[in-house]
């Protein structure tokens, strides 16, 4: 049995074309310099992948390759030597393989995108202390105040009352927790609320005038919090950087965070929170009011008269639907 391959010496990148012999349990390269012998145990041949050629590596360093599968193979098999990547090979050349394996992979990455990763983000934003949020929203603010943000126009006794209202919320919430609340005019966004993990509660000047009774504005405010308590900014941004949750996850580093903390606004402001984020925060809510003997479809008036704003980005801008959440507040 013998085979034409492309030989490299390994000192330069002149190929040549030789002849490959095989006789019994020996390999016998033929060139114009004469013959080179070698034990089939010496050589270090490469598993068998499709069509792409095999690599054969010499005791001398000389490197050869073969296109002719097949003869490799049978020369493995008459030497006793175990075929490699012949499952592999068999698996490829079977279309109906082909799209099992399709499938599957696509079933375990879905999964792995749709409930692993939302598990150990969750797993992860728990492990850090709550004192590292300061790195994730220190500059956030500034940075929405340059591009969301423009000064509030709301009177100084209206948001003392307001901030009176917030307190009021937060005696409760552990106080590892350094919550503040901050009124925004919300420009483009119109009637919104934004929950910074470092505990700073967002307001816009459109939300507060849009408030028929102070219960609404606790309800959104409750909400809010549910963010914040949840830690839905910083899960998020780790579902948003799968990199840094392997590593943190796995060397316990939590240093990556300060990194991630500059795509922080556009999260907030753009990606909104997932259904599971909202349900959360929803449910926070729902409890505050009904421990508090406040009726919660306080919450149910201010997001239907939101939406009846024609409101489209903000508040409404997220999962689950205005009709589901309305209808969760809605019973008594």
């Amino acid at each position: 049995m013998e085979i034409s391959v492309d030989c490299y010496d390994g000192k330069t990148s002149k190929k040549q074309r030789l002849l490959l012999k095989f006789e019994g349990k020996i390999v016998v390269l033929v060139s114009d310099q004469g013959e080179q012998s070698y034990p089939i145990q010496e050589l270090v041949i490469s598993r068998r992948l499709g069509g792409a050629s095999r690599r054969i590596e010499m005791p001398n360093g000389l490197v050869c390759e073969a296109s002719d599968n097949d003869a490799i193979d049978r020369l493995l098999r008459l030497s006793g030597i175990q075929v490699p990547g012949r499952l592999i090979d068999k698996l490829e050349s079977k279309l109906r393989y082909v799209i099992i394996a399709v499938v599957i992979t696509s079933t375990i990455v879905w999964g792995v995108i749709s409930y692993g990763v939302p598990v150990l983000a969750k797993h992860v934003a728990f492990m850090i202390p709550v004192t590292a949020n300061t790195a994730l929203g220190d500059s956030v603010l500034v940075v929405l105040d340059k591009t969301i943000f423009s000064e509030s126009q709301l009177g100084d006794t209206e948001k003392k009352d307001l901030r009176v209202l917030f307190s009021k919320l937060i005696e409760t919430v552990s106080p590892e927790y350094q919550f503040s609340l901050e009124f925004r005019h919300g420009r483009n966004i119109g009637p919104n609320a934004f929950a910074l993990p470092t505990g700073t509660i967002i307001v816009t000047d459109e939300m507060v005038q849009m408030i028929d009774d102070r219960h609404e504005l606790e309800s959104i405010l409750a909400h809010e919090i549910g963010h914040v308590v949840y830690r839905h900014s910083l899960r998020k941004l780790i579902q948003s950087s799968t990199v840094a949750l392997v590593i943190m996850a796995v060397t316990g580093d939590i240093s990556t965070v300060s990194v991630l903390a500059g795509s922080l606004p556009t999260i907030l402001t753009e990606t909104y929170y997932s259904r599971e984020f909202e349900r959360e925060a929803d449910e926070y809510s729902y409890e505050y009011l009904t421990k508090n003997g406040i009726s919660p479809t306080h919450f149910a008036n201010i997001l239907g008269r939101i939406a009846d704003s024609g409101t489209e980005i903000g508040f409404l801008s997220t999962h689950p639907s205005i009709d589901q959440r309305v209808l969760m507040f809605s019973e008594q």
